[in-house]
């Protein structure tokens, strides 16, 4: 079971999915790379033959969510302000922020988004008791997380089919050891090999 569930650092629940609907890990296949270089000399069947010719490389293993996530996570503390909430944003150009407890329990997530949301709908004359207010009322929760030993497809599946921008990644205590977010799945795309790896 990959997708985890978290309410204020409680786990409430594990959703199943139907099982036509499930995930299976697969591994990858070898590719095959193109030929970077062509000497202008070369006939076109000359170039076929030495493409045919190339030794296949095999792409290092890369099948759990551990191996893309980032390690260093910014946090915020379920008593941090609006204010500084969007200070960090801007510091560290992060758009998902876990807030989490002393234990590194998952409590709530803040993304910049659900913040500029909130602001839109603030009256002019509440904004400095907006930005005073604590990050929890902003926050998200429950959360969707994944442990790290998910496979990279079922978390691909999950930031889809919820529609999320990052997910929270956690080892076998629960507690937060990483994040993922889409974009670390479409680096991961556009630099391991060839799209039938992932076909």
């Amino acid at each position: 079971m990959a997708l985890v569930v978290f309410d204020m650092g409680r786990r409430v629940e594990t959703p199943i999915r139907p099982q036509q609907k499930r995930v299976q890990a697969t591994e990858a296949t070898a590719g095959v790379h193109p030929i970077s270089h062509t000497d202008a000399s070369h006939s076109g069947e000359a170039a076929l033959q030495a493409y045919q010719q190339q030794k296949e490389k095999h792409p290092d293993a890369v099948g759990f969510i551990r191996e893309v996530m980032h390690r260093e996570v910014r946090t915020l503390l379920p008593s941090a302000t609006v204010q500084q909430a969007w200070d960090l944003v801007q510091k560290t150009g992060y758009h998902h922020l876990p807030v989490i407890d002393e234990n590194r329990q998952v409590l709530a997530m803040f993304s910049d988004f659900d913040l500029l949301q909130a602001l839109a709908r603030q009256p002019a004359s509440t904004l400095p008791l907006f930005w005073r207010s604590n990050i929890m009322a902003l926050a998200v929760k429950p959360v969707l997380c994944v442990l790290q030993d998910t496979d990279i497809r079922q978390s691909s599946r999950i930031l889809y089919e919820y529609n999320i921008g990052a997910l929270p990644v956690l080892n076998n205590n629960n507690e937060l050891c990483g994040i993922v977010t889409r974009s670390d799945i479409l680096r991961l795309l556009s630099h391991y090999g060839p799209m039938e790896l992932w076909a």
